[in-house]
């Protein structure tokens, strides 16, 4: 699995567009965005894109996830899990 470290430096290769209560990130190649490859963020999982710094830890998301949000810690978890995969999914893409 990816370190947060590296997610958070790879940020920059991403445009990003706040729609409604989604966030739309899109690839960037060479300063040129690839609009055939666009992914859509939920609210939750925006939070933790724009939180996320070389300084991120698990644990520190997770927490700021819990004070942000009405969710219960497995599900806090659960979806930070899911989030940290898809996201590495679509940087190795």
């Amino acid at each position: 699995m990816m370190e947060l470290e590296e997610i958070a430096r790879n940020r920059t290769n991403f445009a990003t567009k706040q729609v409604g209560n989604d966030l739309v990130l899109v690839p960037m190649k060479d300063n040129v965005a690839e609009m055939n490859t666009m992914f859509t963020l939920n609210e939750v999982a925006g939070f933790i894109w724009d939180n996320l710094t070389e300084d991120s830890s698990k644990e520190t998301l997770l927490a700021a996830i819990l004070s942000e949000f009405d969710i219960d810690e497995v599900t806090a978890v659960a979806d930070l899990n899911e989030f940290l995969a898809q996201i590495e999914n679509m940087m190795n893409a």
